[in-house]
Formats: C-alpha cells, structure tokens, sequence
C-alpha cells in the first residue's frame, strides 16, 4: 500500500490526538508541504533545525515530524537568506514535507507526560491542570428501510459511531415519511406531483465534533435520496483533556531516589531541583514536560508537592519551595525529545514506513571543572 503525507496528517489528527486541543498562539500541522507522493522513509525529532533538515536530505527522507513548530508565529516576509527562509527554501528544494504537533501532543489522550510516567514505573490516575472538553454532536438522519446498514458503515467509516472500545453505535426507530416531489426532482421513489409516503427509520449516531464534516459527507455520498434529511444537535458531554498529568507510585519513594530513577530511566546526567537538602518520602507528583515550572501554583492549589518539568527560574525556585512544593527540572529537550521515540515506532507500525528519531545538535549543554 502506498503511504502518502495526507495519510499520516489523517491518523494523527483524527485518531491519535486533534487540532482543537492546540493553544491559539501555538502552529500544529503542516508547516511545510512540498508534494504528496510516496513516503518511504521518516524523520522524528525535536525541532525543526538546521542540522535535523540536513539529516533529512542525507537520509532520503520525503516527510519530517517535529514536536516544536517551525511557525510560531505568521510570517510577514520570506527572506531566504535568513535562518527560518533557508529551512524553508531546503525542505522545498529537496522536497521534504514538515509536519509539527506541539500543544496537541502535550494535551492528547496518550500525551508525553503518559509517556515519561510510564517510562519510570509510575501510574497516571488524573490530568493536572488546563483542563478543555473535545466536543461530541448527534447526528440524525432519515433513512428508508433497507438502506440502514449501508449508512451505519458510512458512519462508522468517516469516524462517527464510536463510544469507547464500541463501534457502529446508533439507535433507530420506525417512521414513516412524507414528501411531495415537485417539477425538475428525480425522486428515488415516488412520482412529481403526487404526496408520497415512505417507511423509514430516524437513525441516530454519536460524532466528534473533528469528524462531523467527514461523515455528514460520507452519508450524502451513499444515501440513496435526491435530499437528505438531517439534523445536527451540539451535546453536553465530551472527553476531557489537560496539561499535565497527576501521577503516583505504588508506595512511597525518597525524594533523591526518585532524583536516581529520573537519571536511570531517562538517561539524565544532569537534574535541577529546588529542595535545600529535605530527604523526604512521597508517592504522588505532578508531571508537565517542557516548560512547566511556573505551574507550581497547582501543585500547591492540589496538594501536591513534587513537580517534575523543566525551565525552572530562580524566583519559582524560591517561591515554590517557600509554598511546600518541589520543582525538579530535568530540561526541556530531555523532557520532551523522548516521546519521538514513541511517535517514531508507532507510525513505522501503522504504515510499515522506516522511520529514523534524529537527536538534535543544538540543546543546552552542561559544563563541569574536573574536580569541581
């Protein structure tokens, strides 16, 4: 099967996370979109730069998937002799789509938090903060008998009809429909001029709000009317996202052995924390990978009194440990770069595509005296 940069923008989008989960001043999606022909070949990784573009065009790859954004903000001018207009001019040249997914990965079911909880043996048992709701709708649609089943798998294959491990969920009941086809209709049974009744059933089905066009279209395509009767009702139910994850082990763990199986299970060298020297036991933290430190407020706000993030200021240093709550900082890329191992294996799966996970050059690097 023929894998193209359309078919992976699809599963991404719809299946593993959604665009209406990213924040208004963050870019997700197509950064670069050069062509769509074949995708043989992969590249994830942390950001968008130049060495990454370069490993890119060594490797062959047609399609690079990045965490961080090339686009933070709608450029004004494209000047090519600048850092981002050479990106740019480089991807085109040698045809390589760019794809980013920042925000929508950080507030996806399965997020990065998920990931790093599950990678140092802790279970996740709530979000922590920034809460939203992905929104569901009820589609209704008037069928006449016989047709039921093939609007059912319509529904189901655009997205619809689907209530947790549960497909093809619908309801219908029986009716009976009137309708007067007038001058210059083809009416798929009945005759113009004369009030037609037909047996029906008014099928009901559940539907994302992300899959609502998809499979209204998917109905017109296969419904057997000339006009299809429809109706669309917003519901007061969702699933809920967040930032950030509330996590707990199984008994309770000492702060700086916690600090160990950080370094051990990541393969961290270097930890920030702003505990003075309080070797104290805990079993429950909160996790924000990338730049969360200022989310310590929450913490205090939940009782909780560990943060695992990166980007910690002094003055949240200060402040937080002045409220009772523990930053550790283990740094953003170290934070946030391990989850394109993740996306890297699952997408090789899906598609049977290679897929590469290239470490990006520029990060922040830590420099000891020997002897220090």
């Amino acid at each position: 099967m023929e894998i193209k940069t359309k078919d992976i923008i699809r599963f991404i989008e719809n299946d593993f996370t959604s665009l209406n989960r990213q924040y208004e001043w963050d870019s997700n999606g197509i950064q670069i979109f050069a062509h769509d022909k074949k995708i043989s070949k992969i590249v994830f990784t942390l950001e968008p730069t130049k060495d990454a573009i370069e490993f890119a065009i060594k490797e062959g790859c047609e399609l690079m998937i990045t965490h961080h954004p090339l686009f933070f903000r709608p450029l004004k001018y494209l000047d090519f002799s600048t850092p981002i207009g050479e990106k740019i001019i480089k991807c085109v040249k040698h045809g390589i789509n760019l794809l980013s997914y920042h925000t929508v990965l950080d507030r996806a079911d399965y997020s990065l938090n998920d990931y790093l909880a599950e990678l140092i043996g802790a279970r996740v048992i709530s979000g922590f903060t920034d809460f939203g709701r992905e929104e569901y709708y009820k589609l209704v649609v008037y069928v006449p008998r016989g047709y039921e089943n093939k609007i059912i798998d319509a529904i189901d294959n655009a997205g619809g009809s689907k209530i947790g491990n549960y497909s093809k969920c619908t309801f219908y009941t029986d009716g009976v429909g009137t309708f007067l086809p007038e001058e210059g209709t083809h009416p798929f049974i009945g005759k113009i001029g004369r009030l037609e009744e037909a047996n029906e059933y008014r099928l009901e089905s559940i539907v994302k709000k992300k899959y609502l066009n998809s499979v209204i279209n998917a109905v017109l395509s296969v419904h057997p009317y000339e006009e299809v009767a429809y109706d669309v009702y917003k519901l007061e139910i969702g699933d809920q996202f967040s930032l950030g994850r509330v996590c707990t082990f199984d008994k309770k763990v000492v702060f700086y052995d916690f600090l160990s199986i950080l370094a051990d299970k990541l393969g961290i060298k270097n930890i920030k924390h702003n505990n003075p020297g309080d070797d104290f036991a805990f079993e429950k933290f909160a996790v924000v990978t990338g730049s969360g430190a200022s989310l310590w407020k929450d913490c205090k706000i939940q009782n909780i009194k560990v943060l695992l993030t990166s980007d910690m200021k002094y003055h949240d240093a200060v402040d937080a440990y002045e409220n009772g709550v523990y930053i550790i900082d283990i740094g953003h890329y170290e934070s946030e770069s391990i989850f394109m191992n993740y996306l890297s294996s699952l997408i090789a799966k899906k598609f049977n595509v290679k897929t590469i996970v290239y470490k990006n050059k520029v990060k922040i690097n830590h420099w000891r005296q020997n002897n220090a």
